[in-house]
């Protein structure tokens, strides 16, 4: 225990890739007594704070889950006691993360805290599948919202908008969300791009039409989480790279290599073996370079 107060960091963990950590992030993470992470944090991530307590505190979706109150609590009694407190958050704590609850409950409590952003899967999720949500002679702004929560009349105000709609937690109204934006005007075949556990090891990128988006996401559970882009199509420049939909099965460290790099460059996503070995879409194949469609 510190002799000093303890401080509460809250950071964005980013979607799900390493690689998209701020170097804020990590040097909060080398530096934590306790990490208070969400479920769905990697564990390479997770493994950047060797000397840390871990404390999961994850919501799982349509299953188990530590009530926000219950969080807020624990962030505060670590806290209290003089630790150096990592709240870690999936994506951005102030992006339907609800970083605004815990920093209330931290100040309530005279408890020192600070917050170091993360990248969003609005950006990183969707950036890294090729679908930019804003491209000059195209479109020059979106909308963004959540599913959680939201009815049939939000829907419908948000289908009003210009150009692409972002949806964050949105599988399980998928149906109400296709009706409500065709209602408003949006053709049938409008582009649809789902991005499922991006940034993760069982990452999975389909795309369909509004029409066709009810029929993907019924079985919504398998498909959580997600976020869905209306109006785009992923980049005619990613669809065309040699190995593009393929997964480069990674062993030891090659994943940080150059080679992997390179395959990340003409479409591949290196995963490591024990990571993929449930991925959805996986065939089997040799490590390295060497991939198989999904």
């Amino acid at each position: 225990m510190h002799e000093h107060n303890g401080v509460v960091t809250l950071v964005g963990a980013g979607p799900g890739d390493p690689d998209l950590l701020t170097v804020g992030a990590l040097r909060a993470l080398q530096r934590a007594d306790v990490v208070v992470h969400d479920h769905l944090v990697c564990p390479d991530i997770l493994a950047l704070a060797p000397q840390a307590t871990l404390i999961d505190v994850g919501k799982l979706p349509f299953g188990e889950r530590t009530e926000q109150e219950t969080i807020n609590s624990i962030l505060v009694r670590e806290g209290s006691l003089g630790r150096n407190v990592v709240r870690l958050k999936g994506g951005d704590p102030f992006l339907f993360g609800r970083g605004t609850e815990e920093i209330q409950a931290l100040h309530q409590a005279g408890v020192p805290f600070r917050v170091i952003p993360g990248v969003s899967s609005l950006n990183g999720v969707l950036g890294a599948a090729g679908v930019a949500v804003t491209a000059r002679g195209r479109n020059r702004g979106f909308a963004v919202f959540s599913g959680a929560g939201s009815g049939d009349a939000d829907f419908a105000q948000w289908a009003q908008a210009p150009g692409p709609a972002v949806i964050y937690m949105g599988v399980h109204k998928a149906a109400a969300i296709a009706r409500a934006f065709m209602a408003a005007g949006r053709a049938a075949d409008t582009p649809v791009v789902v991005v499922a556990r991006g940034g993760g090891a069982n990452e999975v990128i389909a795309e369909t039409t509004l029409a066709g988006l009810p029929a993907l996401l019924a079985d919504a559970a398998a498909w959580t989480p997600a976020i869905i882009a209306i109006g785009v199509e992923r980049e005619h420049a990613f669809r065309a790279r040699p190995l593009d939909g393929k997964i480069a099965w990674a062993a030891g460290d090659w994943l940080n290599s150059e080679a992997a790099d390179y395959a990340r460059a003409l479409g591949a996503r290196p995963v490591r073996l024990e990571e993929g070995a449930q991925h959805p879409l996986a065939r089997a194949v040799n490590a390295g370079v060497k991939a198989s469609r999904t």
